[in-house]
């Protein structure tokens, strides 16, 4: 075979043993990480995004030209990801409800995207000429395992909602080995793996914007390993990328445009999302490494102050680290490059745009720390090269104890989302008086029966939800009903009447309320409350005339016939 050439001119042979060993490797990590994530098949769908997407993929039916074109024009539920919608509304067609059948898609969509982050790791340490083969190789390996295994990607692989999130992530690496098969061999880009690089660019940018940044990846890339920063100048490598910057730059209008679609939002100062960011690079690095303790949720709760410890010191940290980086740009250029790609890379969730109820989400760091990763295991060999064998033997023992850690770790929290109850019970036992987490404990509580225990949680997420929030009417909704079902009437009103007060589109909490009234005798409200439920939502009428709660209208001969007349054909 031809020799190839690296990019500074040197000559390296092709490695055809190599990349078959390489082939094998992978397999065998891929393999790990789905045996290791095996138990996400056992678990249920969740109360937590889960339902938007099933309720439209049971809406759609099957695949049609009306279901195609609402996937691809609709911002449903929060933005264009018409992608993901096709792989959701496959997996509907072939499993229905059936949990099992849709997480073995996010499951075997995780092993792939392992594959495919050992795929780059080995294209990247290519371009480096003093990384013999065996440490490319274990390199390879290594990363790619960390991120197969690690419990920071228990939630997109176990959450059915985040798909777009892992799916996207599969592109995203996908596009960057077609990026340095494209440039890194010096030279003029090779035209067909360049069209492969914008190709994949769009497919991730139609999946989750999140794909925004890889132009700006692209660039670190160019900075090192590949060097191309020496051959030609700064602002010709940003015009070499001028088509994906346009396709990110849309997909970011979009996405901003699209926040109107979203729920609960608090406003923030710019300089308290800076603070928030901060805090969230220094989180993700921290749990990479030491993942302790996680939770599915993380609140952002009391105040946002550079007094504070918890944003002073991330702070100083960022600035600490993007000082000595650039400063070391020659010598370490690998820590600029890593740096410069996780912050590129988290830059779209950190929330400084705008900053939801939560501050940061494990999710984020699905492909985020794979240049923290390359990073690290540079410095380890960097060591290694340099340490005697008993230090080279310690090393071994810290790393596979620390890779037995994390797979005993994501085995535990997978269990975490194996239910609603499993999933707020865990966010609770670390935030018992999140007004979310209460919120969406007791509808979990009062699905499954267990209303002593809906009660207190529904009451907490009342007195404790901010008065303004968007959410305090649905947990007053929830509070009433469960107050209905323990007749304790008098409280399901005031609570129901607070919650229609918020938000007259609340349906179950008017008919509810219409039950409340018909339990309390006072039959005209029951009748009333009834008819403006019934005219917006004809399909509680066949609800209505089984409902033991309005017996008492029912039966009543003053509305008798005006019910019967309310009702109609609707409850036939």
């Amino acid at each position: 075979m031809k020799p190839e050439r690296s990019v500074d001119g040197a000559v390296q042979p092709t490695q055809g043993p190599s990349n078959r060993l390489l082939i094998y490797l992978l397999l065998a990590v891929s393999l790990v990480s789905l045996w290791v994530f095996r138990p996400v098949l056992a678990n249920g769908f969740v109360n937590w995004d889960d339902q938007i997407y099933l309720a439209e993929l049971a809406r759609m039916g099957r695949f049609s030209w009306s279901s195609l074109c609402w996937m691809w024009t609709s911002l449903q539920p929060f933005y264009l990801q018409p992608i993901a919608w096709m792989t959701h509304l496959a997996d509907y067609q072939v499993w229905g409800m059936t949990a099992a059948g849709h997480h073995a898609t996010n499951w075997i969509l995780h092993g792939i995207y392992v594959a495919l982050v050992g795929t780059l790791v080995w294209l990247l340490t290519g371009a480096v000429r003093d990384v013999r083969t065996p440490e490319r190789l274990a390199m390879s390996a290594g990363i790619a395992l960390v991120c197969g295994i690690h419990p920071l990607q228990v939630e997109s692989v176990s959450w059915l909602a985040e798909r777009n999130g892992s799916l996207c992530a599969m592109w995203m690496v996908a596009a960057l080995c077609a990026y340095v098969r494209a440039v890194g061999s010096g030279g003029k880009p090779k035209r067909g793996w360049w069209w492969t690089t914008v190709v994949l660019q769009a497919v991730a940018l139609l999946t989750k914007p999140v794909a925004v940044s890889l132009p700006l990846v692209m660039l670190a890339l160019d900075f090192f390993p590949l060097r191309r920063h020496a051959e030609r100048r700064w602002w010709l490598l940003l015009r070499g990328k001028w088509l994906m910057i346009v396709l990110s730059a849309a997909a970011a209008v979009g996405a901003v445009a699209a926040q109107e679609h979203l729920e609960g939002l608090v406003e923030y100062t710019f300089w308290a999302r800076v603070l928030v960011a901060t805090r969230g690079v220094v989180f993700y690095l921290w749990k990479l490494v030491w993942p302790a303790w996680l939770s599915p949720f993380y609140p952002l709760n009391g105040q946002i102050s550079l007094h504070s410890e918890e944003f002073l010191v991330p702070l100083l940290f960022c600035m600490v680290v993007t000082v000595v980086a650039v400063w070391q740009r020659e010598r370490m250029p690998v820590l600029v490059a890593a740096w410069w790609s996780y912050l590129a890379l988290l830059g779209p969730v950190l929330g400084l745009l705008q900053v939801g109820g939560q501050a940061v989400a494990d999710r984020y760091a699905y492909l985020a720390m794979v240049p923290v990763l390359i990073a690290f295991s540079s410095g380890i060999l960097w060591l290694w090269r340099r340490g005697p064998l008993l230090f080279k033997a310690t090393l071994s023992v810290t790393i596979g104890l620390w890779l037995v850690f994390l797979g005993m770790r994501t085995r535990q929290q997978i269990g975490v989302w194996r239910d609603d109850l499993s999933l707020w019970g865990e966010v609770l036992a670390d935030f018992p008086n999140d007004p979310l987490a209460n919120y969406n404990a007791a509808m979990a509580l009062l699905k499954t029966g267990h209303l002593t225990e809906a009660r207190v949680t529904a009451e907490r997420a009342v007195n404790y939800s901010d008065p303004h929030t968007p959410q305090l009417p649905m947990a007053r909704a929830t509070l009433g009903a469960i107050y209905l079902k323990t007749h304790a009437y008098d409280l399901a009103v005031e609570q129901l009447q607070q919650a229609v007060k918020g938000n007259g589109t609340l349906w179950a909490a008017r008919y509810n309320l219409a039950c409340t009234y018909a339990r309390l005798g006072r039959l005209a409200e029951a009748y009333d409350e009834l008819q403006a439920v019934i005219a917006a939502q004809p399909e509680y009428a066949t609800l209505a005339t089984r409902d033991g709660e309005l017996s008492s209208l029912r039966a009543d001969p003053a509305y008798e016939g005006r019910f019967i007349a309310l009702i109609g054909g609707k409850g036939r």
